[in-house]
Order: structure tokens, then sequence, then C-alpha cells
């Protein structure tokens, strides 16, 4: 009988969550501060960010279009993605994961109507001068018919791109908060139950969202847009940006592990135990390379050399997935019935896999080339630059012509 019991005790169960979950986290949180970012510009009006909203709202609408894929794929079998849309909505009050169905059809659609409007004049231009028929359709369907051009329809646009941004930050706030709370509410795992864990999410993914921009925009800025050049300046104040959201992820980090470890009950042994074995992970690459050292060049005169601010963009982000590793996998392996640390290794190929990851990344590269060839962004980043409506200056023209020679040569290289 004790034999029988012993062998009981050391089953170790599968996990429900495996690497697509950190993924999905990933994309959604990356997603909002991108969306962030972009209404620094179009609903508080700081200028400095105008020649990068368009790109930051279509780079937010990308992101959010390729997560759920990464839940289908966690399904094993995606035909019951129906099952999810069509039933337990009698648990809706109760049901985050109900919740999540709402926000991540509503979110896209809000981004794609606002990307739409903020667009609209430059899509008539593309429509009026091109000689495909399909695509004076497809830029017909993004104007939403809506072919005039003048003062009453620019105050339109105006206002609806206004309203649909400011409306937009609540959405992307809970697009991704609802992620942490799922974890939150879930009380087996000590790691999750938390209620700063919405929070949490929220802090760490407007350090993977600015990374994410500081690794992107210098390629598209220098190899994708009529300017030709990177702005040095914006890439820095970018940079000390990702070194404050770092010092918010900090103190909200600090709050959740003060409070789970030294006043927690009997699972504060678990989190003990826990974070002694991922010591290394967690302090040196999580935290010390993966925070410190990006709001080290944030906060210093590093962050006017493009090279480490592009470095420090890259490692915050990473840093930010191995954040999401650690809690969606580390959590699940303190599960109350079982003894001792549960272990988990990805599999390379097929579903739920490392190779399904990068493949998730590789449609994420497809979608926002194909949304960067449809949407004028490049044109809009030419204008702002051209009126010098950026870092608080009226310079009449900045580029003397088409991807040309700017007139303030430190903010602009490459």
């Amino acid at each position: 009988m004790n034999e029988f019991l012993t062998t009981l005790w050391n089953i170790t169960p599968d996990r429900p969550w495996g690497i697509d979950i950190p993924n999905y986290f990933w994309f959604t949180g990356s997603s909002a501060a991108a969306f962030i970012i972009s209404s620094f510009a179009h609903v508080f009006g700081m200028r400095k960010y105008k020649p990068i909203a368009g790109f930051s709202l279509l780079l937010a609408f990308v992101l959010l279009v390729v997560a759920p894929f990464n839940l289908i794929d966690d399904l094993r079998q995606p035909g019951r993605v129906i099952h999810f849309f069509f039933y337990g909505w009698e648990n809706f009050p109760t049901s985050p994961m109900k919740w999540g169905v709402l926000l991540l059809l509503a979110y896209p659609l809000l981004i794609f109507t606002e990307a739409c409007i903020m667009y609209r004049e430059d899509l008539i231009g593309r429509m009026q001068t091109s000689r495909n028929s399909i695509m004076k359709k497809i830029y017909k369907f993004l104007t939403f018919g809506r072919t005039a051009i003048n003062d009453t329809e620019r105050k339109k646009d105006h206002k609806l791109s206004y309203w649909l941004g400011a409306a937009g930050i609540p959405l992307a706030l809970s697009v991704h908060g609802y992620t942490g709370y799922i974890l939150g509410a879930v009380h087996a795992f000590p790691l999750w139950h938390t209620p700063l864990m919405p929070v949490l999410f929220l802090a760490s993914a407007m350090v993977s969202g600015t990374g994410l921009l500081l690794v992107l925009l210098p390629v598209v800025q220098k190899f994708f847009s009529p300017v030709g050049k990177v702005d040095l300046a914006l890439m820095a104040d970018l940079g000390k940006l990702l070194a404050w959201f770092i010092v918010i992820d900090l103190v909200i980090r600090f709050f959740w592990l003060t409070f789970a470890m030294p006043f927690n009950g009997s699972e504060k042994y678990a989190l003990y135990e826990f974070f002694s074995y991922h010591q290394f992970d967690i302090v040196v690459i999580e935290y010390i390379i993966g925070l410190f050292l990006p709001m080290a060049v944030g906060f210093t005169a590093l962050r006017q050399k493009l090279s480490f601010v592009m470095a420090a963009g890259f490692i915050s982000a990473a840093g930010v997935w191995l954040f999401r590793w650690n809690t969606v996998i580390g959590g699940q392996g303190m599960a109350k019935s079982t003894g001792g640390l549960l272990e988990y290794h990805a599999a390379v190929t097929g579903q739920d896999s490392i190779a399904s990851v990068l493949a998730n990344g590789s449609l994420f590269v497809a979608v926002l080339c194909l949304v960067m060839l449809l949407f004028p962004w490049g044109d809009e980043m030419k204008r702002y630059y051209e009126k010098g409506a950026y870092h608080g200056y009226e310079s009449p023209k900045l580029f003397e012509s088409h991807g040309g020679n700017s007139s303030r040569g430190s903010n602009l290289g490459l």
C-alpha cells in the first residue's frame, strides 16, 4: 500500500501550457506598448513622436493579429477554437478568457479603423494613381468609401483619430491586462496568485514594446522609408523612455517579490525553492542583463550611440520574453499537488514547439511587410520631418529631396 502511494506521489503531470503561451503574452504586451507610444502623438500631442506614430500603430496591429495563432497552436486541434466562440458564454461575468475573446476582436478592429482614417487621404491618392483595378478596390475599401478630400472631411478624420486613439488606450491596457488577470486568479500556482500580476504584465509589456521599436525603427527608417536616415535624437529619447519603463517594471517586481516571499504563508517555501533553482536565469540573465544594462544605456550618454541603443532594445525585449517564460512555465513547476519542481523541455518541432514559435515570428515579419506595403507610413514620416515637426524644431524643410541630407546632421544618422 505504501509503495502504491509513493508511486502516485511521484507521477509528474503534463503542463497545460507550453512555449506558445509565453510567446502569446509577449506579442500582446508589445502590441499594447506600441499602441501607447503611438497615442503619445495622436492623443497627447507629443510632437517628437509624430514621425513614428503611424508606424507604431501599424506595428501594434500586426503584433496583435499574429498573437492568437499561438493560442490556436496550443489547442493541438485548431478546430477547437470554434467551440470557444460558441460555448461557455453563460460564464462570461466570471471568465477572464471570455473577456479576452471580445478584447481580441475589438482591439485590432479599432486599430485597423484608426489606421484607415489616419491614412485616408494618402490611400485616396494611391487609389487614384494606381493602374491595377484590384489595388484600386483595396484602397477604396481601406477608405471605407469616403473618397472626398476637403477641410470638413479632414476635420472629421482628425476628430475620429483622436477619439479612437483615446478609446484604444484603455482597450490596449485591457488586452494585455487580462492575460495577467488569468494568471493572478489561479490559486494553485503561488508564483502567479497575486493581484499585482496584471499590473506586472503591463509594466513589462511597455519594456518589450519599446525595445522592439528600438530594434525595428532604425531598420525601416534607413532602408524602407523615403527618409533614408535614422533619427538619432528620437532613438535616444526612446532609449531614455525605455529606461523609465524599466524603473517602473522593477518597482512593481519589487512589490511582487517582497509580498510573495517574506509575507506569504507556507507557499513562500516553494517560491524560495523556485528562485534558488533558477537563480542564474532570473538574477543574471533576466535582471542584470535584460533590465539593468538597458536601463544604464538609457540613462547615460550611451543612448546617443545607435548601436548601444539598438542592443539595449533587443536585450530588454528578449529579457521580457524570458520573464514571460519563467513566469508561465516556471509557475507551473510549483503545483501544490506534487513534491519539488517540475521540469519542462520544449519540443524542437511539432505543435507547441520552438519551431512553432519561430514560425509565428516569421508570420509576424510577413504580415508586417504586407501592412507596410498597403499603408503609406513612409510618406507620413517624411512629411513630418520636412515640416520639422519633431523635437520641437520648426525648420521649414529638413530634407532637401527624397531621402536627401538633413539640415540637422546631429539628429539624423547612418
